[in-house]
């Protein structure tokens, strides 16, 4: 009897205490690769959730530097229109006591400021009498502008790709149309900083 009582004693305590550390082994690395895993996923969720962050950020910095551009070329463009009004009212005085070597003077003057790349007035015909650019002088109007811009009789300001405005102002005798001021200005690149 000593015999069949003693195997099965040794039987129970080789599985038991053989068996305990086991489950607690797995278990004890389930638990670490659950743990493993949350911090993969929280790791990966907070990179996505931080990269539309940034995405989000450089949308409105972007919008918001469109923004600041098309607000400094209005500013130009009354700026220009502003000036306009005194520099015609001076070219008008001169031409119509024939005086267009002040004329010249006047415009010479002017496109030495930064920015300005083109003065020109052009008669009531179309034909460029006066130019800061020689070459133009007695060439049509259509070869530096719009022929339509010389009907208009107000100030015309008209940009193009928000670097280079293009201005007409018609220069008015005392019943009629003496000529028409052209003004090519180029606006300064706005830099903005990161």
């Amino acid at each position: 009897m000593d015999h069949t009582d003693k195997p099965q004693q040794d039987e129970v305590t080789r599985h038991t205490p053989a068996n305990t550390p086991t489950v607690s082994r797995k278990t004890f690395y389930i638990a670490i690769l659950i743990a493993l895993l949350l911090i993969v996923g929280l790791w990966i969720w907070k990179s996505i959730e931080t990269s539309n962050l940034r995405k989000n950020a450089e949308t409105k910095q972007n919008s918001l530097r469109q923004e600041a551009k098309g607000l400094i070329v209005q500013a130009h463009e009354q700026h220009l229109k502003l000036l306009a009004k005194p520099f015609v009212w001076a070219v008008r005085t001169e031409m119509m006591q024939g005086n267009m070597s002040q004329v010249n003077l006047y415009m010479n003057e002017m496109v030495k400021e930064k920015n300005f790349q083109r003065i020109a007035l052009i008669n009531d015909k179309g034909i460029i009498v006066s130019s800061t650019n020689k070459k133009d002088e007695g060439k049509p109007f259509s070869t530096i502008g719009n022929n339509s811009d010389l009907a208009i009789n107000s100030t015309n300001v008209q940009t193009q790709q928000d670097s280079l405005i293009s201005m007409t102002s018609p220069v008015m005798g005392f019943n009629n149309r003496l000529g028409t001021l052209f003004i090519r200005y180029n606006i300064p690149k706005a830099e903005f900083q990161q």
